[in-house]
């Protein structure tokens, strides 16, 4: 039978441990662990979303053919140094904060639901967060297509919810349940320290997945910016942007999931340290 939420020790699974184990004699207030989990979500999504931000906005709009890549990205880092709080305040970024602590949130709050219940968290992690991150994502999305895509705001095509869905569900397999795995195999087979592994497992797996990923989101895009495109022309607008776009996808999930994604869980590891203290003075 399950334990409490209220009062159960945090819990371990064999195969994917947790790097703050409760001992038995540890009862930190569910309440608190969850506290300190959106606290941490909150922090790392504040610190990645401006920089994704302008990641974000200059695909969308070299994909409009509105500004080339580089000078998009050149603007929006100039104006984030020139400006630091008003970039943070545009609606593009606050819904870019949105997106990632929702996103970090999610997964942290699951992790530690079930950890509390003793249960495994790999599959309702990526469930929830999958649920969770592609809404946010796709939402975004939409709106993104229509700030920095090409002529007057129209509906976006189902074809583009599906390939942005698709996108996203490999992108949050990649960013929350590949890294333990990965990290495991680099302890257990390669021999590396298991901090290290975990840090270079968080920051590889979700940019490696962009290189499959990218030509559904130019797809995505393109079906909004071109409806009446042949399939022989979608296939060569991919081939044309596929490196300058995979590039820069990768350097936004970097900021996104890799370093975001480390700074959240240096974050959770800090407020449940704290916690430990706290409820042991």
């Amino acid at each position: 039978m399950a334990a409490s939420i209220d009062d159960a020790p945090l819990q371990q699974h064999p195969l994917r441990k947790t790097r703050w184990p409760l001992t038995p004699h540890e009862h930190i207030p569910f309440s608190h662990s969850v506290a300190a989990e959106l606290t941490a979500a909150t922090v790392a999504g504040a610190l990645v979303a401006p920089i994704i931000t302008i990641i974000d906005r200059a695909i969308f709009l070299n994909a409009s053919g509105t500004q080339h890549l580089p000078a998009a990205l050149l603007m929006g880092t100039r104006e984030l140094f020139r400006h630091p709080i008003k970039s943070f305040r545009q609606p593009a970024c606050l819904f870019m904060f949105a997106v990632y602590a929702g996103t970090y949130a999610t997964a942290n709050t699951v992790h530690t639901i079930c950890d509390y219940q003793g249960r495994d968290w790999f599959w309702p992690k990526f469930y929830a967060t999958s649920v969770v991150n592609v809404g946010l994502c796709v939402a975004k999305d939409v709106y993104f297509t229509k700030w920095f895509g090409t002529g007057l705001p129209k509906p976006v095509p189902l074809r583009s919810y599906t390939l942005y869905t698709a996108r996203d569900f490999l992108t949050v397999y990649a960013s929350f349940n590949l890294p333990p795995i990965i990290a495991d195999h680099l302890f257990q087979r390669q021999g590396i320290p298991r901090p290290q592994a975990e840090v270079a497992a968080q920051l590889l797996a979700p940019c490696a997945v962009q290189f499959v990923s990218t030509p559904m989101h130019l797809v995505g895009m393109d079906f909004y910016n071109r409806p009446g495109a042949t399939v022989g022309e979608r296939f060569a607008n991919v081939r044309k942007e596929y490196v300058k776009s995979t590039t820069a996808r990768v350097g936004r999930i970097f900021a996104a999931f890799g370093l975001g994604g480390v700074a959240n869980q240096r974050f959770r590891v800090i407020g449940q340290d704290w916690l430990k203290q706290w409820h042991s003075s």
